[in-house]
């Protein structure tokens, strides 16, 4: 077929089907929700295979794999169950679907999504290892799952002769062992031809405070990333939504989360489209959202990748909604090397630098990814992309490992070779657990694959290359020590000398224990072989010591949270440590300069002082400097802030942080695993304690006013 090829046509007008059909994209529950959006994407091919197909009874969604049970244990099987793929679910829905046919052999089993191989020879290896599945629907869903309904219908279910149809984007193996990998199908052209699942209601019953609502205004990628499942070329045309059909998703959604905030639920909105601001539509969108934030108080803070060119009305995006997303300036690497062999094509450094200068100038939150041990990488290489970053002044640096994800070039066999990649095997962070099924106990576990080592990246710089992403997730992200990074930036000393140095500096006693524990794990979570962790997993007790946080967690959070909540005395000491060599090496070692960090490191301190437990403690202290104005006049320096006598400063939280604080643990629990979740999902300057003249009635202007300020104000990552 041809892939570009116009649709939609009708339905035949046949008799209603009395087929069954349940869809779920499946989430891990048990430590928490672990892929916490509303399956809005499983919900589309419902709305769309229901245009196209007379079915008698509405398509079923499922979410959480406790509702799916019940309703297997409750109502007769379904004639067709189809299950979303993802490298977050994958594992939970097969065991899930094995339960299903060795119950009900004649539930024809469908798996979708982007966790599946590009080569025809692994599509084959995975289709044989997993027999289960009837049919794969391989890139877009919405047409394949229609086609593949309508020739069970037409088929009366006869499995093995639809197999035999060959139908564009159906993969199978017939019981002969014939495989079946037929061409992709053509893509939708219009995505407004599927029907929105929130405005018809059909996503309703997701809206429970725990999920957030994700919507998709465009789809595709213009870029090849070989990283990157868009990066193929099936999806490098752009297809959109029509305005009006995203504005009124907008507003319907506005309306729900508006009732479920007053009621503790979360607000928040994830957009999934990979360019976010490239497009002038994503204006429209933009105001839109401004709308609802003004009519509904939603959405606080939106998740979301900005596009990679476009500034100008990507930064134009950015001041419509004011604040409620972070701009990114994601560039994987910068290594001319690197870039050629993974096909990317960066924002050049000029334009990353002129970026986060304009956000600055706007109040924007920023962030930038780089990937560890891409093919060509190097811990020079990889530690030079790091220092440009900082330079450019971005508020946030997430740092991350090379998944092999299936479904891009990168993971093939042939990359892996060409490159030298050494891989290893380990847990996907919250994604396991284990559930009763029609009276089965089965047990789950996501397993992902990473490169930690190349022909030009040893593994003991892999691990210090690790050790230094702790070091910037402490120091650098979040603003923790935002005063320092000011302070650095205003005598121009770079702030990458300061992380080279934390890095390096031989921790206290009372430190090591943070980062021995960190570089432990960091090697324990590395199994060599797949199948060798996948029976770990499955011995007796193991996955309940997942649950409690005991083993798997993402360890750059967790590690973050035990610093904030156990050792922030000693990471203070080590930052005052080696800020005051960094300083004195580039000639700033003069007493009101050291004073002023001594003042700027208490002042942090107790501003993130018993955020999540004990938080009616207001602890106190004297500084000589005012650190407050330091931090909102961009052009102040220490000796404009400094105060004639020392002044008492009492460091309080307000009544909307406290309500903020209340309603995540509400959602994600307060353990350490729970808390690190918690400083993934919010702005975490938001939550730090005002600074305000120890006198009562000050203090409660202070709360006042910090209300006034927090309301709408945007809780970015």
């Amino acid at each position: 077929m041809n892939a570009e090829s116009p649709i939609v046509e009708n339905a035949s007008p046949s008799a209603p089907s009395d087929l069954r059909i349940w869809l779920a994209d499946l989430t891990y529950t048990q430590q928490t929700v672990a892929a916490d959006v509303i399956p809005n994407a499983v919900a589309g091919i419902a709305t769309f295979t229901e245009t196209q197909v007379p079915l008698r009874h509405q398509i079923r969604l499922f979410k959480y794999p406790e509702k799916l049970a019940q309703a297997l244990n409750g109502e007769d099987m379904p004639d067709i169950i189809g299950f979303s793929n993802y490298v977050w679910n994958k594992d939970l829905s097969y065991e899930i679907a094995k339960v299903i046919k060795k119950h009900s052999p004649d539930t024809v089993v469908v798996f979708g999504g982007p966790n599946y191989p590009t080569s025809e020879s692994e599509q084959e290896r995975f289709l044989r290892a997993h027999p289960v599945v009837d049919f794969y629907i391989i890139k877009e869903g919405e047409l394949a799952f229609a086609r593949l309904v309508e020739a069970l219908i037409e088929q009366d279910g006869d499995v093995e002769a639809v197999k035999s149809r060959q139908i564009p984007s159906v993969h199978a193996v017939s019981q002969d062992g014939t495989a079946y990998l037929t061409p992709t199908i053509e893509r939708l052209t219009d995505l407004t031809v599927i029907p929105s699942p929130y405005t018809t209601g059909r996503l309703d019953e997701f809206f429970d405070g725990r999920l957030l609502p994700i919507v998709q205004t465009n789809r595709g990628c213009p870029f090849t990333c070989t990283f990157c499942v868009e990066g193929v070329g099936y999806y490098n045309k752009v297809r959109r939504n029509a305005t009006e059909k995203v504005s009124a998703e907008l507003d319907y959604i506005g309306a729900q989360m508006q009732a479920l905030r007053a009621q503790g639920g979360r607000n928040d909105l994830f957009i999934a489209d990979s360019n976010f601001g490239m497009y002038r539509e994503d204006l429209d969108t933009a105001r839109t959202l401004a709308k609802t934030r003004e009519r509904y108080g939603w959405p606080e803070y939106i998740n979301v990748a900005t596009g990679k060119n476009q500034k100008e009305r990507v930064l134009e995006a950015s001041r419509i909604i004011d604040g409620a997303l972070r701009l990114s300036g994601s560039v994987q690497s910068l290594d001319p090397g690197v870039l050629e062999n993974v096909k990317r094509k960066n924002i050049d450094v000029d334009g990353l630098f002129a970026l986060g200068l304009a956000a600055e100038e706007v109040g924007a939150n920023t962030y930038s990814e780089i990937i560890l041990a891409l093919p060509g990488d190097s811990l020079e290489a990889h530690m030079g992309t790091v220092r440009t970053v900082m330079n450019a002044n971005f508020t946030n640096i997430f740092l991350f490992q090379l998944m092999l994800l299936p479904g891009t070039e990168m993971a093939t066999d042939v990359s892996k070779k060409q490159y030298g990649m050494d891989t290893r095997y380990r847990v996907l962070p919250r994604c396991y657990g284990h559930y009763e099924v029609l009276g089965e106990r089965i047990v789950a576990a996501e397993i992902e694959e990473i490169c930690v080592a190349n022909t030009t990246l040893g593994f003991d710089d892999y691990l210090f290359a690790r050790r230094f992403h702790l070091v910037v997730t402490i120091f650098y992200n979040d603003g923790i020590f935002s005063a320092l990074l000011k302070l650095l930036r205003g005598l121009d000393v770079p702030v990458y000398d300061w992380m080279e140095a934390l890095v390096r500096a031989e921790p206290a006693d009372d430190l090591r224990p943070l980062f021995d524990s960190f570089l432990t794990e960091t090697r324990e979570e590395l199994w060599d072989n797949h199948e060798q962790l996948s029976a770990f997993v499955h011995e007796p007790g193991i996955v309940e010591k997942f649950i409690a946080g005991e083993l798997g967690n993402n360890l750059l959070f967790v590690h973050k949270t035990l610093g904030i909540t156990q050792y922030l005395d000693s990471l203070a000491d080590l930052a005052r440590s080696t800020l005051r060599k960094v300083l004195a090496d580039h000639g700033h070692g003069d007493a009101d300069t050291l004073r002023f960090v001594d003042d700027a490191l208490t002042y942090h301190l107790l501003r993130a002082r018993n955020l999540f437990r004990d938080m009616d403690t207001a602890p106190e202290a004297d500084l000589s400097f005012d650190v407050d104005a330091f931090l909102r006049n961009r052009a102040a320096g220490v000796a404009d802030v400094k105060l004639d006598t020392p002044n008492r400063f009492r460091f309080v939280l307000d009544q909307t942080q406290r309500a903020l604080v209340d309603r995540y643990i509400g959602i994600y629990g307060d353990s350490t695993v729970a808390i690190g979740r918690i400083l993934s999902k919010v702005h975490v300057k938001k939550l730090f304690r005002h600074a305000v003249p120890a006198d009562d009635a000050v203090d409660a202007l202070a709360g006042a006013r910090g209300e006034a300020e927090f309301h709408l104000s945007g809780l970015q990552q």
